[in-house]
């Protein structure tokens, strides 16, 4: 979003004087606009002029907005790499943001800049087109709730195949977060990509996403592992999108995205691109969510016991065994009120630790309300819906920088939605920007907690020193915290 050139050591000298006295001059500036009184929304200080706070922001994004929201309150303006942006963290706005036309609020930046970042290709505003006009029409009908009743029933034994070995073994020490995602992630892309979609793609896509900030904010990176990783990722997804024929082999959802492109002659560089990003916007964030909702859970005994035992509960009452749960299980079964205290978990992960980057193109003056105070937002501004702030207010949310996973149990749970009480949650959007796989996130992550919680025993190395807790993160995140490796000791807890 911010590209910053390479410059020879004689340039950056020059740019390093250009820069002080710049610097000075600018915060001369401030000091004089400052003296003539208050402005609003305020203005977050900064001392480089067009950079602002760009280098503060893409460092550790959560820990910035974190810093202005406390000083500057829920709205505020900063400059951030020439970009005039105005942030708020108003529940009623951002729902607002969601809900605004693209014509008004436009997102092609964030499209582009995604497309950018995962192909490593120049985008413009045929991404755009592509991606709204014809990807999401596509996966509208091919992941709707009615569409994965038929589509998913394969995705539960296909994932107990996977880890049926460690349920014959006495103990086994795993990586987490490859232990509980890598047997859904292979079942998913078997059921919405079919038998042709190669099956080796797991680690590839993991070591590429684990450099997708950088990617994405262009700051200087060690680029040669992920590098080697995108390059396999687009030989074998392109092997797979340019097959002569398109049949039931390629999968619901692979079979209509392939016609869609033949039908609109969207070139195959370009189709393989676009398969590689519905890819990693498929299994990304679902991967990040998954790994927190077990490390949240083996943190808190108590709400793993509760857990586990409305699990073997409902297997037992709603299916009568686990073979017949494997078999049987779909969508809708899982949203009901069998499974409170579990969707009550996923619900408070993602509300936890999810950051989204919710940025708007202003293409016509907006405006909005903010305690009675009118905030305008000019043309060509842009304006950034901080919904991490909304989800840790106080007001909606007590004791809200906590994990309390029965904090949504007491839910009213409707088909289709989830009981989120009123209070402000856009961890899948909202309005007219709902995620797109949001059914499919939520049946995966639910059906990898029933098969893993019922199967294993899972303890981390090192449980009585605490060690491993909390797990160190990253600083630079696009939506959900990149951690350190936590490794497990997982025990069978039946005999089959």
């Amino acid at each position: 979003m911010f590209p910053f050139p390479p410059f020879s050591t004689t340039t950056m000298s020059l740019v390093a004087y250009g820069i002080a006295i710049a610097a000075i001059i600018y915060a001369y500036s401030l000091f004089l606009s400052g003296s003539k009184g208050e402005t609003f929304p305020p203005r977050v200080s900064t001392f480089l002029p067009w950079i602002g706070a760009a280098f503060q922001f893409m460092n550790n994004p959560s820990e910035f907005l974190a810093t202005c929201h406390k000083k500057y309150g829920s709205v505020y303006k900063v400059l951030i790499g020439g970009q005039e942006t105005v942030v708020t963290s108003s529940a009623s706005v951002i729902s607002s943001i969601y809900a605004a036309d693209p014509g008004i609020l436009g997102v092609h930046t964030t499209h582009i800049n995604v497309y950018e970042a995962v192909s490593g290709l120049k985008g413009g505003p045929e991404v755009y087109r592509v991606t709204t006009q014809l990807i999401f029409p596509m996966l509208d009908q091919r992941l709707s709730r009615r569409a994965l009743e038929d589509s998913v029933p394969t995705i539960a034994q296909a994932v107990y195949d996977r880890i049926k070995p460690y349920t014959e073994t006495q103990t086994a020490r795993v990586s987490l977060v490859d232990f509980i995602n890598e047997p859904s992630y292979a079942a998913t892309n078997l059921a919405m990509f079919g038998t042709r979609f190669p099956s080796d793609t797991y680690h590839d896509l993991r070591t590429l996403d684990a450099t997708m900030p950088e990617r994405f904010f262009k700051v200087p990176f060690w680029p040669w592992k992920s590098g080697r990783a995108r390059r396999r990722l687009v030989a074998i997804l392109g092997d797979y999108m340019n097959t002569e024929d398109v049949s039931d082999a390629d999968g619901p959802v692979g079979s209509a995205l392939k016609k869609v492109f033949r039908e609109n002659s969207i070139p195959p560089e370009a189709a393989t691109s676009y398969m590689l990003i519905l890819l990693w916007s498929m299994h990304a964030n679902t991967i990040g969510i998954t790994l927190w909702m077990f490390l949240f859970l083996l943190n808190d005994q108590d709400a793993l016991a509760a857990v586990r035992d409305e699990i073997d509960r409902a297997i037992k009452t709603e299916f009568g065994d686990f073979d017949t749960f494997l078999a049987n299980v779909k969508p809708k079964e899982l949203e009901g009120k069998s499974f409170p205290l579990l969707t009550s978990v996923i619900l408070e992960t993602m509300r936890v630790v999810i950051m989204f980057l919710l940025f708007r193109t202003a293409n016509r003056d907006w405006e909005f309300k903010d305690g009675g105070r009118t905030v305008f937002v000019p043309k060509g501004e842009f304006i950034l819906g901080n919904a991490q702030a909304a989800h840790l207010d106080e007001t909606w949310y007590k004791d809200s920088h906590r994990f309390v996973f029965d904090r949504y149990a007491q839910g009213d749970y409707q088909d289709g939605r989830l009981p989120t009480g009123g209070n402000p949650w856009f961890c899948l959007g909202v309005g007219r920007h709902l995620c797109k796989g949001r059914y499919l996130a939520m049946y995966e992550i639910k059906l990898t907690a029933l098969i893993f919680l019922h199967c294993f025993e899972i303890t981390p190395v090192n449980e009585g020193s605490k060690s491993w807790w909390p797990p160190k993160t990253t600083k630079r995140q696009l939506s959900v915290p990149r951690t350190e490796t936590v490794m497990v000791d997982v025990r069978p807890r039946h005999v089959r």
